[in-house]
């Protein structure tokens, strides 16, 4: 069947499931969105800024588990979506980003908004902050080189990718049946036997074990595997920031999160030097996880990583084994390992659940308690959360933008399940938040979704809330306004 290298691109968004795609059209990329009102199972939205666009994929991608698309035209619309995408970069998010171009006839020559080396170079420009970026110069490999980019965005650390498409590209005719996207997926289930076994064994035998889960845990869907483990062998689960709620915080193992802004609880326990074997799921041990890697938070005997990226084994503690792979795959073998290594008298570890009882009750789990009932007025905003825990449903889902709404949320919330609490802690972009709840409200179908942000996130990004109104998308935005950049405002002071 003969059809447009545009139609190609929304036909492999569809065999994919992406129901939307987030832009702003210009000139170069009017193809594109023609091939939009073409085919209905993919809905355009129309963002008020093309950062905005990358957000708003980005938060769809982040609740579907599947990449987000966006969309822009040449030179501007490129560079403004540059932003958007380097924060999808930096917390490890799929997006396709398409971005149009001259027609290769005029290609280089300084045609209007040519994103060649001639103008602004496009492909070269994404490559920082995306993991692959190209341009499309035949119509006969479209195909081929949309399903390069896809694999290369879902395989192994997710992440953005690039394809400019000049416009007469877009327009020309090819032949395209069908699209199988299984056949051009790497798979995941794989893993290092032995050293899975090593894993399970250091675990049965630990007297103080304790486990640190990451983002990676939760894009992997391995959180309820997870918590069956900790169960079967009593681990006390601590999480990073941005893989808050990945284990529920009202659990009697839940040690809350460790790092920026995190529990008393989680930092007193694991920095204690009592901890002997310490699981790691996901997470990259960075310095916000770490507080700036403390030496005291690598285990006495044995610290275990599983991680997808093997650049991240032992990059910033020591590590004695390393499972490289997806953290679903290992932790369901290492689980199978652990049970045929437990004997009855092992299986008995409360005094593991009592430990985290006394302590939780010596240092709480967060920062003046008190705060959260006061009457004081203004409000403080220790109150808004406490209200707002009070009032979100359980499948709620919360984006919180970036200043001191993260910090507090992070500190005072709690949260059950993974995925509740959404936020940008890889590059921490001001105006995330108002955006990707628009995105990810499109992908929550009847789950609730609520924006927290200041008012200096929304006086970036605020306009989106336009979009959310113009196309019927029912978010809750919240907005914290102190009249001032509040974050900064502290730092400056407590510098002073």
């Amino acid at each position: 069947m003969k059809t447009t290298v545009a139609d190609v691109v929304m036909k492999f968004l569809e065999a994919e499931g992406v129901e939307y795609i987030f832009g702003i059209p210009g000139t170069t990329i009017v193809p594109l969105l023609a091939a939009t009102n073409r085919n209905k199972a993919v809905r355009p939205i129309l963002a008020k800024h093309e950062e905005g666009a990358a957000f708003m994929a980005d938060g769809y991608a982040r609740v579907t588990g599947r990449f987000g698309a966006c969309f822009a035209t040449s030179g501007p619309g490129a560079t403004n979506l540059m932003t958007g995408v380097a924060n999808a970069y930096m917390d490890n998010v799929p997006i396709l980003v398409l971005t149009g171009q001259v027609e290769t006839s005029v290609y280089g020559k300084g045609a209007f908004q040519d994103s060649s080396k001639e103008g602004v170079d496009s492909v070269k420009m994404f490559e920082p902050i995306t993991k692959h970026s190209s341009m499309i110069i035949s119509k006969h490999k479209a195909s081929e080189d949309l399903q390069a980019a896809l694999r290369t965005a879902m395989t192994g650390k997710k992440g953005p990718v690039h394809l400019s498409l000049p416009k007469d590209i877009q327009t020309a005719e090819v032949e395209f049946d069908t699209v199988a996207t299984s056949a051009f997926r790497v798979p995941v289930e794989y893993f290092d036997r032995r050293l899975v076994i090593d894993a399970a064994e250091q675990l049965v035998q630990a007297k103080h074990p304790a486990m640190l889960v990451g983002s990676g845990a939760v894009s992997s869907g391995a959180c309820d595997d997870l918590k069956e483990l900790a169960e079967m062998l009593n681990l006390p689960v601590a999480t990073t920031p941005k893989a808050k709620g990945a284990f529920p915080e009202d659990h009697p193992l839940a040690l809350g999160v460790l790092g920026l802004c995190g529990s008393p609880l989680a930092e007193s326990y694991l920095k204690s030097g009592e901890t002997d074997v310490l699981l790691v799921v996901g997470a990259s041990l960075n310095q916000m996880t770490t507080m700036s890697w403390d030496p005291r938070l690598a285990p006495s005997k044995c610290l275990i990583h599983i991680n997808i990226d093997p650049a991240e084994m032992g990059k910033n503690y020591p590590t004695q084994i390393a499972l490289v792979g997806d953290a679903r795959t290992i932790v369901n073998e290492v689980a199978f390992r652990v049970l045929r290594h437990l004997t009855t008298k092992q299986m008995q570890w409360e005094d593991r659940v009592k430990a985290v009882a006394e302590l939780r009750a010596k240092v709480g789990t967060c920062l003046d308690p008190a705060k959260l009932d006061s009457d004081s007025v203004p409000l403080k905003p220790q109150r808004i959360i406490r209200e707002m825990q009070e009032t979100l449903p359980e499948d709620a889902i919360l984006f919180v933008d970036v200043g001191n709404s993260i910090n507090w949320v992070v500190h005072y919330m709690k949260f059950r399940r993974p995925g509740s609490v959404i936020t940008p802690f890889g590059m921490l972009s001001m105006g995330y938040g108002i955006s990707a709840a628009v995105g990810g409200k499109l992908a929550a179908g009847r789950r609730p979704v609520v924006c927290l942000a200041g008012d200096g996130c929304f006086l970036m990004n605020g306009m989106e809330i336009a979009t959310a109104v113009h196309n019927d998308i029912p978010v809750v935005f919240v907005i914290l306004n102190n009249q001032k950049l509040g974050l900064v405002h502290d730092l400056q002071t407590f510098s002073r």
